[in-house]
């Protein structure tokens, strides 16, 4: 008898060590694709300022967040950005705008002295699916520190996974992310040079 409450001791006490093991720690993601090559020590072409980036509620957070259905999301608590969403999506954009354009961001490279183009970027619908596209709906504006007129500008974005994981996902917002990069550089040379781009009108 002593020998059966010992071993029913010893098995609760196992019991207790796995139920107190700690969690697995989640995997973390960035926007941020490889580092490209140091550019040379040369003056910028011009200089901007990427306001925070706008974003739904339900997306200012650090877990990645999937679409489910028309009414349903999931929030993936072992699946995380390295920062909250809006800031993830920030650093990206910033790094890409300052490589398309040979720019600097003043919020981003501590340089002195008035911007010549101030952006602003909202997204008012960014929604991701295992094994399907990510898509967004992004709005942007241009102004540049002269009276000249600046660019107003609306986009929709789509950019497919390449499979059913979650780094596929994240890969598929990277994708998505350099294409509304693109599309910001061209509206950005647009309004330093009077022209017209697409998703864009003068405003």
């Amino acid at each position: 008898m002593k020998s059966f409450i010992l071993s029913m001791a010893t098995l609760a006490a196992v019991g207790g060590l796995q139920g107190c093991a700690a969690p697995p720690a989640p995997r973390i993601y960035t926007l941020q694709g490889e580092a490209p090559a140091a550019p040379p020590a040369v003056a910028p072409d011009m200089v901007i300022d990427l306001a925070p980036v706008a974003l739904p509620e339900r997306l200012r957070r650090r877990q990645i967040v999937l679409r489910e259905d028309a009414a349903q999301v999931q929030m993936l608590e072992q699946q995380r950005w390295s920062a909250s969403l809006g800031d993830e999506l920030q650093d990206a954009l910033s790094s890409a705008l300052q490589s398309r354009l040979h720019a600097v961001d003043v919020a981003k490279g501590g340089v002195a002295g008035k911007p010549a183009y101030r952006i602003n970027v909202e997204f008012s619908r960014l929604d991701a699916r295992l094994g399907g596209p990510v898509q967004a709906d992004v709005a942007w504006s241009v102004k540049g520190a002269s009276a000249g007129p600046g660019q107003v500008c609306l986009g929709r974005f789509e950019q497919a996974a390449v499979g059913p994981s979650v780094p596929d996902v994240v890969a598929a917002h990277q994708g998505m992310v350099a294409q509304v990069a693109d599309a910001i550089a061209a509206s950005v040379r647009a309004a330093a040079g009077g022209g017209r781009v697409a998703h864009c009108s003068a405003g």
